[in-house]
């Protein structure tokens, strides 16, 4: 396993070959006249990770696992993300989920589809609320 977010793993069906992770940290300006206006800090600020990947769906499938995080996208549950090694990322709420099909099969589906996951961390959801949202991805 590559990565895990929340029910979807990333494997050699549902492939990803990047991922990307941004952190920020958050900080006030205060002016003052004649001089460079110092900064107080506020805190940590937000964090993306954007995973992307190459699907074959008529080789290894993966297509019924884009729509499993297309649901978590419409829920807008925060899903646990971690990665292969066991490192726990956090939680993050998935924002937009791109692909794009080329080389159209007869049924309208791409032999390759290029896949693209913006998701953003986020606190952990309350226990009801994240066991019912697991129930409700699967549907």
């Amino acid at each position: 396993m590559l990565m895990k977010i929340g029910l979807v793993e990333c494997d050699l069906a549902f492939n990803i070959d990047t991922h990307g992770r941004e952190t920020t940290h958050d900080y006030a300006e205060k002016p003052v006249i004649g001089a460079m206006p110092p900064l107080e800090d506020v805190g940590v600020g937000y964090e993306t990770l954007t995973v992307s990947g190459r699907l074959i769906p008529s080789k290894l499938g993966g297509l019924g696992t884009l729509n499993i995080l297309r649901n978590a996208q419409a829920s807008g549950t925060p899903q646990l993300v971690t990665r292969g090694d066991g490192s726990v990322f956090g939680f993050y709420v998935v924002q937009s989920v791109n692909d794009e099909h080329t080389f159209l099969g007869v049924d309208g589906v791409g032999q390759i589809v290029d896949i693209t996951v913006k998701m953003q961390k986020s606190a952990a959801p309350a226990a009801s609320d994240f066991f019912a949202s697991l129930f409700s991805l699967l549907a």
